[in-house]
């Protein structure tokens, strides 16, 4: 656990952005498939966790590593998976079985359209090249509706707004952050950091208002939909100096609200990013990095992150925390409520 923390910042944003892994196939079928966890799910809210990785009889998807993860707008019980090197996978039974989906590698991005059922964009790598498809309809085929110019470049974040479905944002390992509206028939450049993007968070009733995390960097805000990007990073790093993000989530109900997870705990700002305040987690866990941070769509006092091999929860706001062992050998890299019954969670593990 202690080499997350010996991890030069441009090493280790290298290391996350390949996807470096052990194995690359479909694994079979285990007896004890918390050990080669890929994917998890809670019924209950989180207070017990179960691997969900079955394909068939036979086969299953532990192999893997899970870059993404979301859940169908229009049927929870549809889940889908992006992945490192196996592309996408899908559940149509509340995660019991998957699927695989025909589609190029390194699934980094999903975001599926809340106005049209069966439409779909993701990010992906085909012949070493980054691009972003986008797929119509139940059997149709995949669109290629955006390409990086060279090799090498990843498509390392996509978010679709909630409000308007033709408007996406994209960001890539290079910094790059650029903008669609009109569902990626045309794309407009935005923004370049100085790191990979890889979080971008709408404001919950401002869709004009993003937040975009520039990874182990810093903070980007825009408040007119990209077209003026300030690096905010300077207000994040009156908390200690810490300037190491690792994660950016809006509250989806409470306007204004975002979360930062930081290489030692997690901030809060209330007004929309002009002011931050450091969140009561437990001591023990700001020895390891806040990758993940989920807030429940229907309860915002209710709050879900995760460092080290532990998941955390809070019902009250982030006073108090209630833990969870994850006992897996990868990490969760993703964790998704069921907007409908968020007493179903799902949480996705890589290799880091």
């Amino acid at each position: 656990m202690k080499k997350i923390l010996l991890f030069a910042s441009l090493i280790f944003a290298t290391f996350f952005l390949s996807g470096c892994s052990l194995g690359t196939g479909l694994g079979q079928t285990t007896a004890n498939p918390m050990t080669k966890a890929t994917v998890i799910k809670t019924a209950d809210g989180g207070t017990a966790w179960e691997a969900k990785i079955k394909m068939d009889d036979k086969k299953d998807i532990s192999s893997i590593n899970v870059l993404s993860v979301a859940v169908d707008p229009f049927d929870e019980n549809t889940i889908y998976l992006g992945s490192e090197k196996n592309g996408i996978f899908v559940s149509h039974d509340g995660a019991e079985t998957w699927e695989q989906m025909n589609f190029p590698e390194k699934v980094y991005g999903l975001a599926l359209d809340h106005s049209i059922p069966d439409v779909i964009y993701a990010s992906g790598v085909f012949k070493d090249r980054a691009k972003i498809f986008k797929k119509i309809g139940k059997g149709s085929e995949w669109k290629e509706i955006y390409t990086e110019p060279s090799d090498g470049t990843i498509i390392s974040s996509l978010a679709i707004d909630k409000f308007n479905a033709n408007i996406l944002y994209a960001g890539t390992s290079q910094g790059v952050i650029f903008k669609t509206t009109d569902g990626g028939s045309t794309w407009n450049n935005l923004y370049k950091a100085d790191a990979p993007v890889t979080s971008i968070a709408f404001d919950s009733s401002n869709s004009t208002i993003v937040y975009f995390g520039v990874f182990q960097r810093g903070l980007l805000r825009t408040s007119n939909g990209g077209s003026q990007v300030e690096n905010i990073t300077h207000i994040l790093s009156g908390l200690g100096g810490n300037q190491n993000v690792f994660s950016v989530v809006a509250d989806p109900r409470v306007s204004g609200t975002v979360y930062v997870g930081l290489s030692n705990g997690i901030s809060k700002s209330v007004d929309g990013g002009a002011t931050w305040t450091e969140i009561n987690v437990l001591g023990s866990s700001k020895n390891f990095p806040a990758r993940v941070i989920a807030v429940n769509p229907q309860n915002s006092k209710e709050i879900v992150y995760v460092a080290g091999k532990a998941i955390y929860k809070s019902v009250d706001g982030g006073s108090q925390w209630a833990t969870f062992q994850l006992d897996a050998p990868k990490d969760i890299s993703g964790i998704v409520y069921n907007k409908n019954n968020p007493s179903i969670i799902y949480a996705g593990l890589r290799n880091f």
